[in-house]
């Protein structure tokens, strides 16, 4: 009787004594300092919502469970602590787990995880209402539930059971060193007021570490306990044939779950891909299993983000007995490895450098890097943690909702069958963290941009402005300054192709709270940009830019926009509209512009470009037929019935004729001279392959034949897998690159410079090839370039030769003077640093882009200092790839060489966690709105 009597109590004392002192802990501590700014602050964004879902969770929990208690079972102890160790404790063992320890949910982790909550809620229902031996279809649901029970019993039970044996070893370690009663005379002696709150807590903990380590015994067997009483009053009703039977039902499907998921499909991916392809049927197998192989490398990539660690690293139990007890390595090895068993389902089947091995594979494969491929999944596993991406605009932001454009205004000031158009928007952050906004862009290749600025407000002269620097110092000073913490304006504005532009600029002021706003109503909260470019007249109206790829920056029925000062409604999909109309009538004219050491550009009109479609000569049409072609098969085989059609394939040079180079991975490439018998639908698309390589193929297949042109045929590409090629091959013929479906956002540098210096071009349908090549023909060397319905010129004039500019004013002359750099580029040897400087000082002295020169928008002293050091350095023209790859930080390996915390410290880690959360983020908003903007 007497030991009933103790039991009860202690039933009581564990149930109420926890329970009361946590809620007070909540609700008179926890929820007064930091509960509401955490709710207020997940609303605002700065906190992801599942980590408040979590916290409500764990708060919800003990209350939730007080009150059953209070109501229900305030005179059943035993039903006490069943509902306590049964229902309560493992519940809050979750939420704590899913808050700190586990990421994105796999099958495997999912079917565990499921187990384990239906087992916990079968067992909670057991203990409220008993067997259902009313209700046929709730009893069997009980048997299936009960069934899980057993194994769920016996696998919780024993994984808690390795910490808790040495944690128990621990315990009694530290109480009978005594340290803690040193402390308790410390205390007396200079805190003597404490000393209650200090016993106090020490009570707690050590009942909350006495809980636990009796928590793997009790646990399981309450659950195996109940299992067997469910299934044997199961078998009384339904007899036990029917009982065994769906018990060996139950245990069969799940074993079969548990296995399959076990799979995990990066094993089978790297298998496949590290054969050696020795033909066309590996390669048609490779593609058969594409959607294997693209699952295994994802996974492989998000490893960190799905699986807690890979068995090779986890070795905290093997360390935790070995400085515990002091075991031989054999037996803690031993106890490791069982461990690694029994937590399989999140462990990860491989290394830790397979996340690096899978993207350059999946770039490999796919012709595209993973975190373009896969943006979404990769997303979504980030938003599993507490990491963030990077603050430079990588491609995990390519359509990203981040910066909201507030305001856009185009404004036209024509001059003749030429204009100045000024693009200026406005930008406002929809986060609480400052942002990078990326466009890139196409304009015509006649155009010229002229100008960038920032500002904080409208005010046009507080706005910051631009300054012309060689390509590679102003990339290499913009990429310094792009950093969260003291983040400072700049702005980049690039050319990268021959009609391709990429615009930069950061910060978008960070969003702020209501506080905030309270507190320093002058902090800026806008960007405003503004983009000047001189452009020729085109069918009486004028061409805007046409974005290629946007990264954070949106738009929608919102968004403001004018027109020449009018209000338009214009479509929330497109950026800008193709062109605007001219308001006067444009007549195309020629135009001259006399520069120093007697260089002369002119414009000359085309009447009858449309003449300018078929071209006689050779031609070598260079295919690619990388992985990403083979969306645009229905585009080639138009573009081949083209040259068919227009006498390229009937072997007669007089009417022109096109010999095939058909590129290859892995195999060799091919040459086919009668284009007639080419069938594109044999053709397959295999691997990645940048331009370089090729090249390189078709000059390897090309022996002696003389081609008037080299006609590249591919799609958009995959720029950010270019390397920083410094050279290209030599070819005896100009380069021309056509794009089947899209242009490519950029080029690399070395591919930019080839197709300019060969006299070639970019286009996006052949018979614009065919036009310029013709046009470029008949007009003879001193033609620079034919697009848009002009041909410039550039020639060289004696001294006493003199003509009358009539480009005028001055401002007019930019657009000749991008001519001119792309005419001289053609004659100097760019590889010295004296002819780039030359054809750099050109453009500084007009103001304008070019593919040698950018212009970047500096505010401080520091950055000009950056700038004039990057300037004066051997390397100022040499540009890197952005590759826009973001470098995403693992989260922590909890299993792997860290020692174990006391587990009465665990809601005091919950606590801390939280309230450092808070902290950091409300210390990094603050500093990121206060913006350095001194020495100007």
């Amino acid at each position: 009787m007497k030991i009933k009597k103790f039991l009860n109590l202690t039933f009581y004392s564990i149930f109420w004594v926890w329970n009361v002192t946590f809620l007070g802990a909540v609700y008179f501590w926890i929820l007064p300092t930091i509960g509401w700014s955490l709710i207020e602050d997940t609303f605002s964004g700065l906190i992801p919502s599942q980590f408040l879902i979590t916290f409500i969770g764990i708060v919800a929990i003990p209350t939730i469970f007080t009150i059953i208690g209070g109501w229900r079972f305030r005179k059943q102890p035993l039903q006490l602590i069943r509902l306590f160790y049964g229902v309560e404790a493992p519940l809050f063992l979750l939420c704590l787990l899913r808050l700190f320890v586990l990421r994105e949910l796999t099958q495997a982790s999912t079917l565990i995880l499921a187990t384990i909550f239906i087992s916990i809620i079968a067992f909670g229902l057991e203990i409220l209402h008993g067997y259902a031996n009313q209700n046929k279809l709730v009893s069997w649901l009980q048997m299936f539930a009960h069934t899980l029970m057993l194994l769920t019993g016996l696998y919780v039970g024993v994984l808690l059971l390795f910490y808790a044996v040495p944690v128990s070893v621990i315990l009694v370690r530290e109480f009978f060193s005594f340290y803690w009663l040193r402390g308790i005379i410390s205390e007396l002696t200079y805190s003597p007021g404490y000393v209650f709150t200090f016993l106090f807590f020490l009570f707690v903990l050590a009942l909350t570490t006495t809980l636990f380590v009796f928590m793997p015994s009790t646990l399981a067997s309450l659950y195996v306990h109940s299992g067997q009483k469910i299934l044997r009053k199961f078998a009384n009703q339904h007899g036990h044939q029917r009982t065994f039977q769906g018990i060996i039902a139950v245990i069969t499907a799940w074993m079969i779950l548990f296995v399959s998921f076990q799979q995990q499909p990066q094993v089978v991916a790297f298998q496949m891909l590290d054969l050696p392809v020795r033909n066309e049927g590996d390669r048609q197998e490779l593609l058969a299993n594409s959607n294997l192989i693209k699952d295994g490398l994802v996974n492989a990539y998000l490893s960190s983000y799905r699986y807690l660690g890979t068995a090779a690293q986890s070795n905290q139990i093997r360390i935790m007995y070995r400085s515990t007890f002091g075991l031989p390595e054999f037996i803690n090895q031993s106890l490791q490895n069982y461990f690694n068993h029994l937590i399989s389902p999140f462990l990860y089947q491989g290394s830790s450098k397979d996340k690096e091995k899978a993207g350059k594979l999946y770039s490999q494969f796919f012709d595209t890097p993973i975190q373009k491929g896969e943006q979404k999944t990769i997303l979504k596993a980030i938003q599993s943690t507490a990491n963030r991406d990077e603050v430079k605009a990588g491609l995990l932001n390519i359509g990203q909702q981040k910066v909201w454009l507030k305001e856009q205004e185009i404004t036209v000031t024509e001059h003749g069958d030429w204009a100045d158009i000024e693009l200026y928007e406005i930008y406002e952050n929809q986060t609480f963290e400052p942002q990078e906004i990326l466009y890139y862009f196409t304009l015509p290749e006649n155009a010229v941009i002229t100008g960038i600025w920032l500002g904080d407000t409208d005010n046009l002269e507080k706005r910051f402005p631009f300054k012309v620097s060689p390509r590679g110092a102003a990339q290499k000073v913009y990429t310094s300054q792009v950093r969260r913490e003291r983040p400072v304006d700049p702005a980049l504005l690039e050319k990268v192709g021959p009609r391709q532009y990429r615009l930069r600029a950061f910060p978008v002021p960070a969003k702020l709270s209501a506080t905030q706003r309270e507190e320093n109503p002058e902090q800026p909260t806008q960007m405003h940009l503004w983009l000047t470019y001189q452009v020729m007249a085109q069918n009486n109206s004028w061409a805007l830019p046409q974005l290629t790829e946007k990264r954070n920056i949106y738009w929608n029925k919102d968004t403001q926009r004018m027109y020449n000062a009018e209000f338009v409604r214009h479509d929330q999909e497109t950026w800008l509209p193709p062109t605007v109309p001219a308001i006067a009538e444009q007549t195309p004219r020629q135009h001259q512009v006399n520069f120093p050491n007697n260089y002369s550009i002119s414009a000359q009109p085309l009447e009858t470009p449309e003449e300018f479609l078929v071209e006689s000569g050779r031609f070598a049409v260079v295919l690619d037929t990388s992985y990403s072609m083979k969306a645009q098969t229905k585009e080639l085989k138009k573009t081949i019935n083209s040259l068919l059609e227009n006498g390229f394939g009937d072997l007669s040079f007089g009417n022109g004729d096109a010999d095939l180079y058909l590129t290859n991975v892995t195999l060799p490439p091919e040459r086919i001279d009668d284009i007639s018998q080419f069938d594109v639908e044999k053709v397959t698309f295999f691997g990645t392959l940048q331009y370089k390589e090729m090249l390189q193929q078709y000059l390897q297949l090309r022996g002696d034949t003389r081609y008037k042109g080299v006609i590249l045929v591919s799609d958009e590409g995959s720029y950010e897998l270019s390397k920083n090629n410094k050279e290209m091959p030599n070819l005896s013929a100009p380069l021309w690159m056509l794009h089947l479906g899209t242009m490519p956002p950029a080029y690399d540098d070395a591919t930019l410079k080839l197709i300019q210096q060969s006299g070639g071009g970019v286009a996006t349908k052949l018979p614009e090839v065919f036009q310029q090549v013709t046009a470029k023909s008949n007009f003879g060397d001193s033609v620079v370039s034919v697009a848009d319905g002009y041909a410039w010129f550039l020639e060289k004039k004696s001294p006493d030769e003199t003509t009358e500019d009539n480009f005028a004013p001055l401002a007019a002359q930019q657009l000749a003077a991008q001519q001119l750099v792309l005419g001289l580029s053609k004659q100097m040897n760019l590889e010295t640093l004296d002819e780039l400087d030359t054809i750099h000082a050109i453009a500084k002295t007009y103001k304008i882009v070019t593919p040698y020169s950018s212009m970047i928008v500096l505010v401080n002293d520091e950055q000009r200092e950056a700038l004039r050091r990057a300037e004066a350095a051997a390397d100022r023209f040499n540009r890197k790839v952005e590759d826009g790859k973001e470098q995403l930080t693992d989260p922590n390996n909890p299993l792997q060489n860290v020692s174990v915390p006391e587990p009465g410290m665990v809601w005091g880690m919950v606590v801390m966690g939280i309230g450092l959360w808070v902290s950091q983020n409300k210390l990094k908003v603050k500093s990121q709105k206060s913006k350095v903007k001194s020495n100007f």
